[in-house]
């Protein structure tokens, strides 16, 4: 396959993951089916959608074992998120390559409504006692801070441009930058074409 095929291919898989994640606020959060579909089950319905992707990258990158590894290993993270059901649920990688995904995190919620268990589990965690509720990250005030900013300017950009955001549409809009960052990361190869 020429490297101008392997770059429509690639762009290919990206518009279907693309599509699937733009599918959170519709489908509220992956738990019901969108309006229209014969499916009835979401959970059967995600998974044909992402059988139907991985299908296509083994269609598509047959006889090319690195690229069809790459893409195999993001349409895994996109399922792992996909089936986690939870904000942001997303693997590690994404919020290093997106750390704005962190702020989603139900952690801050509990930091500033149950603060005494934030600070019971968090001293916990320091002296390396497991509890069987754990957070998957930790956040101090400086964190805190910049979260705060963070969905002020949100509140702030949707009301200038009529947005009316939710904050399920910020989340969304970010899962969809983070995958245009890890495409962008991964195929670099292929972007200066």
């Amino acid at each position: 396959m020429e490297k101008k095929e392997m770059k429509e291919a690639i762009k290919s898989v990206y518009g279907q993951l693309w599509d699937l994640l733009s599918l959170y606020v519709e489908t509220d959060r992956y738990n019901k089916v969108p309006a229209g579909e014969p499916e009835e089950d979401i959970w059967d319905y995600m998974g044909k959608k992402i059988a139907e992707i991985r299908k296509n990258v083994s269609v598509l990158f047959i006889g090319e074992e690195k690229l069809s590894k790459k893409l195999k290993w993001i349409i895994d993270e996109t399922e792992y998120f996909v089936r986690r059901y939870e904000m942001p649920g997303v693997v590690e990688r994404w919020k290093q390559i997106n750390p704005n995904l962190t702020y989603f995190d139900c952690v801050f919620d509990i930091m500033e409504e149950l603060p005494v268990f934030y600070m019971f589990e968090n001293c916990l965690m320091r002296g390396g006692v497991r509890l069987p509720v754990c957070f998957n990250c930790y956040p101090g005030a400086e964190l805190a801070a910049r979260r705060k900013a963070y969905f002020k300017e949100m509140e702030e950009k949707s009301k200038r441009a009529n947005l009316q955001y939710s904050e399920e549409i910020i989340f969304q809009n970010e899962l969809l930058h983070t995958l245009e960052l890890l495409f962008e990361m991964v195929f670099r190869e292929f972007a200066a074409e």
